[in-house]
C-alpha cells in the first residue's frame, strides 16, 4: 500500500500527515506515508488543492482533513 499526502506545509496537512503515521503503526502497516510538499508533482497529475492523499495512485480526497476514525476507515478499505 502506497499511501502520500500532497501538502504545502499547512498546519492541517501537518496534523493529517501525523494522524497518517500513527495510523499506519497501529494498523501494522508496512508502508509508511510519504509527506511531499513538491505540488508540481501532483499539478502535473491534472490534481488542484492546498492538500490531496492518493492512496495506491488513486485520489482519495483533495482540500479535506477528515478525523482519524474516518482515516482508518479510508484506509481499512483499501486494505
Amino acid at each position: 500500500m502506497r499511501i502520500q499526502l500532497y501538502d504545502r506545509g499547512s498546519p492541517q496537512g501537518k496534523k493529517l500527515f501525523t494522524d497518517l503515521q500513527n495510523l499506519c503503526k497501529r494498523m501494522q502497516i508496512d508502508y509508511d506515508p510519504e509527506y511531499i510538499q513538491d505540488m508540481a508533482r501532483v499539478y502535473s497529475m491534472g490534481i488542484q488543492g492546498k492538500s490531496v492523499l492518493l492512496i495506491d495512485g488513486e485520489v482519495v480526497f483533495v482540500d479535506r482533513y477528515p478525523k482519524p476514525q474516518e482515516l482508518e476507515t479510508i484506509i481499512s478499505e483499501y486494505l
